[in-house]
């Protein structure tokens, strides 16, 4: 089943400047793990070592945090939208 990722700022680069691509997966890590096939150095980018979303990057279903959810493990299905956003902090 595949999924739509959108990539916004400065995060479009890991996807090779692409603000939409495709992924399989029913569960958001298993559509993660494929775009990491597609874009090597991809999930080093997102998660950490501890396969935790990296602190500094934001990650929404359908506009709906996925922290506020089951995080990588909320299942996705072929109607969602997943948008990756890198926080940005000033000051």
């Amino acid at each position: 089943m595949s999924v739509q990722f959108e990539f916004l700022g400065p995060l479009k680069r890991l996807v090779n400047g692409s603000e939409t691509v495709q992924a399989e997966g029913y569960s958001l890590e298993a559509a993660l793990r494929n775009l990491g096939e597609q874009y090597p150095g991809l999930i080093d980018r997102l998660i950490g070592e501890d396969d935790v979303l990296r602190s500094h990057i934001n990650m929404y279903i359908n506009e709906e945090d996925i922290r506020l959810k089951d995080n990588l493990s909320t299942a996705v299905s072929p109607h969602d939208k997943i948008t990756v956003i890198s926080a940005i902090a000033g000051g």
